[in-house]
């Protein structure tokens, strides 16, 4: 099965990842990248993993690439499916159509040729996709951006401020895991958590400060999901060596007037930590605003290292590692 996948440009960067690993972990790979779009082949199965999604916006069987002046002939070509249809053109690379315009044109091609059009009840839509090139599918999956808004922090029962957004996070868990146990071993108010429980993975959060576990499990029950947090230290964790499948996890923003020793202790004694509880081959996220790139690679390869900046006194550096030895 062939895909195109329409990515969010939010953060197109980890987006692209996402993708990538989806089509990785569903028995195929990506073949081409353009402006948010990613196309790539993997097995049918993979169908059913498109409701996990974070910063994947659509997804769409494949049927055209090519220059744009090229649409028309290719509509004049594509096979025309029972049902009504129509078109939706979506601008997303510097080159500008009429967006409306075109729409009209490729459905009034399609209706000469006998297609059933229906602008408000279709049955299938031709997405076209006017990125650096044109690519063209049929529409499969629309994720529900909506639940990321309403599962914003500050609506949680539990609020502290700092937490990374849902579809962020949802992205994250993707890329990690696509089935196990995975691991907050700083969970806090359970961003992570919950977005790994609503996919269906089982979770286990530990978080260093009670009152903080007791908050992180109140939103976990507003969700109804299972209060899976530990009160515990990260540097020391109560689970068994080669326990886990996957680790996400957001770093505290410490600050450069702390002193160099504690950070230093806080990220070696946590990532050995990580290296211990993690299987073998198996992936570690962890978001962080320090560069700590030769701690993490006394256990770890890093594969990734991304940059986040939210505003001009913190950038996150998002990286992302394998587990080799064991």
């Amino acid at each position: 099965m062939k895909l195109i996948l329409f990515l969010s440009g939010e953060f197109e960067e980890l987006a692209r990842i996402e993708a990538k690993t989806f089509f990785v972990r569903n028995g195929g790979d990506a073949i081409l990248f353009d402006d948010q779009i990613a196309i790539g082949f993997c097995e049918d199965k993979a169908l059913k993993y498109f409701n996990r999604f974070g910063m994947i916006h659509e997804s769409c069987s494949y049927l055209f690439s090519g220059d744009i002046d090229d649409l028309h002939e290719f509509f004049r070509e594509v096979e025309i499916l029972n049902g009504k249809c129509c078109v939706r053109v979506r601008n997303i690379g510097k080159r500008k159509v009429e967006s409306s315009k075109l729409e009209r044109e490729l459905g009034a091609i399609l209706w000469k040729r006998g297609a059933k059009i229906s602008v408000s009840n279709p049955d299938y839509i031709y997405k076209v996709y006017l990125a650096k090139k044109a690519h063209v599918g049929i529409l499969l999956y629309t994720t529900n951006k909506k639940q990321f808004l309403e599962r914003r922090p500050d609506l949680k029962p539990f609020f502290r401020p700092g937490a990374i957004l849902p579809r962020f996070a949802r992205s994250l868990v993707n890329i990690a895991i696509g089935d196990g146990i995975l691991l907050d071993p700083m969970c806090g108010t359970g961003t992570i958590l919950i977005e790994a429980g609503l996919m269906g993975l089982n979770f286990v959060g530990i978080e260093a400060y009670e009152a903080v576990a007791r908050g992180c499990s109140i939103n976990l029950r507003h969700y109804n999901l299972p209060l899976n947090v530990i009160v515990g230290d990260a540097k020391n964790m109560p689970l068994n060596d080669c326990s886990v499948d996957a680790i996400v996890t957001d770093f505290p923003y410490l600050q450069s007037t702390k002193s160099l020793g504690d950070i230093v202790e806080l990220y070696e004694n946590s990532l050995t930590e990580f290296h211990r509880v993690l299987k073998r081959y198996r992936t570690l996220i962890f978001i962080s605003n320090l560069d700590v790139d030769e701690i993490a690679e006394k256990n770890f390869l890093i594969e990734h290292k991304l940059y986040q900046r939210l505003h001009k006194s913190l950038t996150r550096r998002i990286y992302i590692c394998k587990k080799l030895d064991s």
